[in-house]
């Protein structure tokens, strides 16, 4: 009997990528039976994930960073978030300068990042924020060396066209989780205030960077919600974040980690429903994923968070251009180039100096 029902679940994964593959969208039912593949079935499901990732975004991947310009202090309750102002964490309040931004982004470009996002605390802009804001973006636009991106929490959308007019071309705003699990995780603002953000930002004309957090007590019910909202948003790039446990926090006591195979199916469950996004591996990936990091494009995703995270440190950007050597990966940068990864990356292009003193954040 577990024979024949292995192979019914692997005959519906290979029907189901088949569909895909040939264009069409899976529905909630058939989402919510891909979440029955385990064991050898996994296997399987990120098998065709790859095949899906292949055929609509390419072989290539792209890199992503991203800089705290401010830090902690957060009036805001998200109970994953060491910056919140609610709970007793060792982030102490801070603020970059618009030359350490700078040299951030350059650092950025240098590892080979396609786009570079300034992130903000606290629940959205003031308009004096903006303003020291605006000289970062209109250079970073102007040399177009890197797509410059914004994360800064609520916007109206007269402040989504002014950074439109800026020169930012993306904003990330994640829902986090699903509109039924959302209050348990935050409840300083609601489910729809961020859809309302989202939507701000499209009328804008600014692409849109959105995702979630995994691993904060929801079930595949909550991630199929996700998923399909996303997709309905139009979300161009999809963060996958993993819990990364943060002592102070809320979630610190009341989660586990994740294990690896069910962060990986995950991602494999998101490239069958959102076959033609940029899924961009963000937060928790070493804490989660340990040894098998390397298995994220496999499962399907395109992208990756390159540098350090929001308050603890990421691995080194030359360890991730070694990981894509050993797979015979190329990227692509902001100019759509594709590159290979130099044999070396000590001494020039694609290296950032250990220990940058600048809090490098998660998506």
């Amino acid at each position: 009997m577990t024979e024949q029902n292995d192979q019914s679940v692997t005959d519906l994964i290979s029907r189901l990528a088949a569909d895909v593959l040939a264009g069409r969208l899976i529905n909630r039912d058939e989402a919510r039976k891909l979440t029955e593949a385990r064991g050898d079935d996994l296997y399987d499901l990120f098998y065709w994930a790859n095949k899906i990732r292949i055929r609509f975004v390419g072989r290539h991947v792209k890199f992503c960073s991203i800089v705290a310009a401010k830090v902690g202090n957060c009036s805001e309750d998200c109970a994953f978030c060491s910056q919140s102002g609610h709970f007793k964490t060792d982030v102490s309040p801070g603020k970059l300068s618009v030359e350490q931004m700078e040299s951030a982004a350059e650092q950025a470009v240098d590892n080979g990042a396609s786009s570079f996002g300034i992130v903000n605390s606290g629940r959205g802009p003031t308009d004096a924020e903006l303003d020291w804001l605006e000289p970062f973006f209109e250079k970073a636009a102007a040399e177009g060396r890197v797509r410059p991106c914004a994360t800064l929490g609520e916007l109206t959308p007269q402040q989504a066209a002014r950074l439109r007019s800026m020169g930012v071309l993306r904003i990330n705003h994640n829902l986090e989780t699903s509109r039924r699990h959302y209050p348990s995780i935050v409840t300083t603002h609601t489910y729809d205030d961020r859809v309302r953000t989202i939507q701000a930002a499209r009328a804008a004309g600014l692409s849109i960077c959105s995702g979630g957090i995994f691993g904060m007590g929801e079930n595949w019910e909550d991630r199929i919600d996700v998923a399909l909202e996303l997709r309905e948003l139009g979300a161009d790039v999809v963060p996958i974040n993993f819990l990364n446990r943060i002592d102070g926090t809320p979630l610190h006591a009341r989660c586990e980690d994740l294990h690896p195979t069910e962060a990986l199916k995950i991602i494999a469950l998101y490239r069958f429903i959102l076959p033609d996004r940029e899924l961009k591996i963000a937060g928790g990936r070493e804490v989660v994923l340990r040894d098998l990091q390397s298995w994220i494009f496999f499962a399907g995703a395109s992208s990756f968070l390159i540098g350090n995270y929001l308050t603890t440190f990421g691995r080194s950007p030359d360890d991730d251009h070694q990981m894509l050597r050993d797979l015979d990966l190329t990227f692509t940068t902001f100019d759509e180039v594709e590159h290979e990864v130099p044999l070396q990356t000590a001494s020039g292009p694609l290296h950032a100096a250990a220990g940058t003193p600048l809090p490098v954040v998660q998506a």
